[in-house]
């Protein structure tokens, strides 16, 4: 890595060194709240595809155990620490980690300076099921510089650099080191909206393959209106300029996205419309860069949720307009969630069904196309189950089953993770 390179890495540890030194004194004197816990846990993923006409079933299955700990400073501290370190041994992989966050709280409550970094290892076992999956390290390190609260208007400065390195890179697991380092206006402390407009750079490294290293430059918007009462809406914008080293390798391009919703009052009811756009515009299309625009919209009801579950129903549609041949499709569906937040249990469930059809379905010979149209059922479950004041269950599924017009391209993806963990 040459030594340019290096630069924001220093000076991200450098800027946690400067805050940290005024910090270690009274991180020492302070005292920590620490707490232990044990928790196994079991976490499978299942496909089923078509290969030579047979049925193929891919399947990798855990079981873990995770002993983890955490230690805090007071919550009034000016300068407040967290540190969770975490060892997990499994029939797989043995992994540890250690997170840690810093707080510059001038004034005991409202931080201005945020500095958190991890670092985790995984080791897999020999004749793992994880096939394509080598022996890797991971660290980063994040800092976000509030430096104004008061008025409608404040401003922030927030940098990051992380890194991964794989025992036996390869094409599909490279070694890579990523820096950014961005400046917005945000929303002030007595600003009635939060709102926030943000320039960002940053750099990725590939040390084996250096002719897709690539820089970006890239803006942010988002706005939020939320009252206690009446309409209330959110706009997230981003738009990004990504250029390669060697166009020839891989095109530089242009990426967009912008995300709305607006909910308003129906009576008992809430009505809701969203829409999301994404697109990419590469400045050479070839193999697998094609330029492309996905639009998705949804409108649904929402009820409940002030002392009670939190319920939805809508439809939604999907569009994908690509310049690869075979790949635009247009995608229809209806949609459900359920949400509950009690002292016991928090739960979060959600449904979608529906169709998708691509343009080239219509053709003479639909079963020759490069993708069949196809019916589409997708499950998602999250929960966490406080059993006592010590111990709590957690568990979290997702199923997607697809049946298409050509039997040999019906495919499924599931995957399930249980954990039970007791806290000392």
């Amino acid at each position: 890595m040459t030594r340019l390179r290096m630069l924001p890495y220093a000076a991200a540890l450098g800027a946690a060194a400067w805050m940290g030194g005024g910090a270690v004194a009274e991180a020492r004197a302070a005292p920590w709240q620490w707490s232990a816990s044990a928790s196994p846990g079991y976490d499978t993923f299942v496909q089923r595809y078509s290969l030579a006409l047979e049925d193929t079933v891919e399947a990798v299955s855990e079981f873990d155990l995770t002993l983890g700990a955490e230690g805090r400073t007071p919550p009034d501290s000016r300068h407040a620490w967290t540190v969770r370190p975490r060892l997990s041994a499994g029939s797989e992989r043995t992994r540890g980690q250690l997170d840690w966050e810093y707080a510059l709280r001038p004034d005991g409550r409202s931080p201005v300076l945020r500095v958190a970094g991890s670092a985790q290892a995984v080791r897999y076992r020999d004749g793992t099921g994880y096939d394509l999956s080598s022996d890797h390290a991971e660290g980063s390190l994040t800092a976000r510089w509030l430096l104004a609260r008061g008025g409608a208007a404040a401003w922030e400065a927030r940098a990051s650099a992380s890194t991964l390195r794989y025992a036996d890179p390869s094409e599909l697991e490279p070694r890579r080191d990523d820096w950014s380092a961005g400046f917005a206006a945000v929303a002030g402390a007595e600003a009635g909206d939060r709102w926030r407009a943000g320039l960002k750079y940053g750099q990725r490294a590939y040390p084996d393959t250096t002719e897709i290293d690539r820089a970006t430059l890239g803006l942010d918007l988002a706005w939020s209106h939320d009252p206690l009462d009446g309409p209330s809406w959110q706009l997230d914008g981003r738009s990004e300029r990504r250029r390669v080293r060697v166009s020839a390798v891989r095109p530089s391009a242009w990426s967009h996205a912008l995300a709305a919703e607006v909910a308003a009052p129906a009576g008992a009811l809430r009505a809701v419309a969203a829409a999301s756009l994404e697109c990419w515009r590469y400045d050479d299309e070839w193999g697998a860069y094609a330029d492309q625009t996905r639009l998705e919209t949804r409108a649904a009801v929402r009820a409940g949720g002030v002392s009670g579950p939190l319920w939805e129903l809508g439809a939604v549609r999907e569009s994908l307009d690509s310049h690869a041949a075979g790949e635009s499709y247009a995608q229809w569906g209806a949609c459900g969630g359920l949400e509950t937040y009690g002292e016991a249990l928090t739960l979060l469930l959600t449904l979608e069904a529906g169709r998708r059809d691509y343009d080239e379905a219509a053709e003479d010979d639909p079963l020759g196309a490069l993708y069949t149209d196809f019916t589409y059922v997708e499950v998602g479950l999250n929960l966490s189950w406080t059993l006592t004041d010590r111990l709590r269950l957690d568990g979290m599924a997702q199923y997607l089953p697809e049946s298409h017009a050509a039997d040999e391209d019906d495919q499924s993806l599931g995957f399930g993770s249980l954990r039970l963990g007791y806290r000392f």
